[in-house]
């Protein structure tokens, strides 16, 4: 499970590396046809949307790593077994509420979808595909905070395991 995920996630990833060579593209063709007095409608439009999706399907990859911002102040001053308790109930909240993002935007995705949503403007364009996106993202997400809290749960209980077996022999010799 662990390779698949890891896998799925350096996909995503990837894929995220492309999309920003994309946004650049865009960009650039946006600011060069503007400048010459020739404006591509929509370029900008498209970069949102593509913008959205490197956020949504990056998210993955970074929570494998542990590489998200956090705010350590308080539990930097906590026991080693204070630090794993908060973790994991910092990984029951982030899954709480990562799944009920994700339940929610198939919701909207669904919506989206069957009532044909789009930006309007000089081109009209459907939000559907950037939600899409995101629904992955999140899926990915909310299984790599599961993984991660299963992995971080057994930690927990060898250590307390080892603690529990060790006090016990001491106590015997």
């Amino acid at each position: 499970m662990k390779k698949i995920l890891h896998m799925i996630n350096q996909k995503l990833a990837e894929l995220c590396g492309w999309f920003l060579m994309i946004i650049m593209v865009l960009l650039i063709i946006d600011l060069t046809t503007r400048g010459i007095g020739k404006p591509v409608q929509g370029l900008t439009q498209i970069a949102v949307f593509v913008t959205i999706a490197v956020i949504y399907l990056g998210l993955p990859l970074c929570e494998e790593y542990d590489g998200h911002v956090r705010v350590e102040l308080f539990t930097n001053r906590l026991s080693r077994r204070g630090q794993s308790v908060s973790r994991l109930i910092i990984y029951i909240l982030n899954f709480l509420i990562i799944g009920f993002f994700l339940f929610e935007m198939v919701q909207n995705f669904v919506i989206s979808y069957s009532t044909k949503e789009a930006i309007s403007g000089t081109i009209v364009l459907p939000v559907w595909p950037s939600k899409f996106a995101m629904i992955i993202g999140l899926l990915f997400f909310w299984l790599q905070i599961l993984f991660n809290f299963m992995r971080e749960f057994w930690r927990f209980r060898n250590k307390m395991y080892k603690e529990t077996h060790n006090a016990k022999r001491k106590i015997l010799h």
